[in-house]
């Protein structure tokens, strides 16, 4: 997979029902950085996300990763290849835990060489005693951290999170905690949304808010634990 090492989103636009969700959002979003998204429900941050990732096709806007400024479209297949939208609640395919690993890595290396990655990914993930057991009925937590080991396993660059904590207790927050760093620190490009930025505030690098169809503010995380905010968010935001 050839390294991508920022994604620029220029003027991405995108209304429902004849109604803007989003106006002209631009964004840079670069390997190595952690990133808070916030805003209202409605205020389009999941609708973001999945124009972000490939997955919805927004009015207008182009992308730009090694090359040239192209439109949306066009940059499909690349935002498909190096991204990846988790929602809230991880699918988890039919049967084990382990096949849910083993489908992440595709085709791409021999049985002994792909048995030592999902090895290393249950070991990193700290579910290599649940193997063997189905997928679905691990708890929330433990899903969350399958579906961040199928990240790593696929080697996606830019990860867009849909509230990974949502309705965990305070330890299974805390080893999603590690893993997301354990990405951050291995080069992934790391953006998250939350209506609990706090939690995230020793990771992040930036916060920024959804509102009135665009970015209107951002912040820094702050020692407190907090964040600082601005107004409005700077048109050039490195995320």
């Amino acid at each position: 997979m050839n390294p991508i090492d920022c994604l620029s989103y220029i003027n991405i636009s995108k209304s429902w029902n004849r109604k803007p969700v989003l106006a002209d959002i631009n964004l840079k979003i670069c390997r190595g950085q952690f990133s808070v998204l916030c805003g209202e429900n409605g205020s389009g941050k999941t609708t973001l996300f999945k124009i972000l990732s490939g997955l919805l096709r927004p009015d207008s806007g182009h992308v730009q990763g090694t090359k040239q400024p192209t439109p949306w479209k066009r940059a499909r297949a690349m935002l498909l290849k190096h991204t990846l939208y988790m929602h809230q609640t991880p699918y988890m395919f039919s049967g084990s835990v382990y096949r849910n690993l083993s489908i992440a890595t595709g085709n791409s290396a021999d049985g002994s060489c792909r048995k030592q990655r999902i090895d290393e990914a249950l070991d990193w993930i700290q579910l290599k005693r649940l193997s063997e057991e189905s997928a679905h009925v691990l708890s929330g937590g433990q899903q969350q951290r399958v579906a961040l080991a199928r990240a790593w396993l696929k080697g996606s660059s830019f990860l867009f999170l849909d509230e990974p904590t949502a309705n965990m207790d305070s330890q299974s927050v805390e080893r999603t905690l590690n893993l997301l760093d354990n990405l951050k620190l291995s080069g992934c490009a790391i953006m998250i949304c939350t209506h609990n930025p706090g939690i995230f505030a020793d990771l992040a690098d930036q916060m920024l808010m959804v509102a009135d169809s665009g970015i209107r503010a951002a912040g820094f995380a702050a020692p407190s634990g907090e964040f600082r905010l601005n107004n409005p968010a700077p048109e050039n935001a490195v995320v």
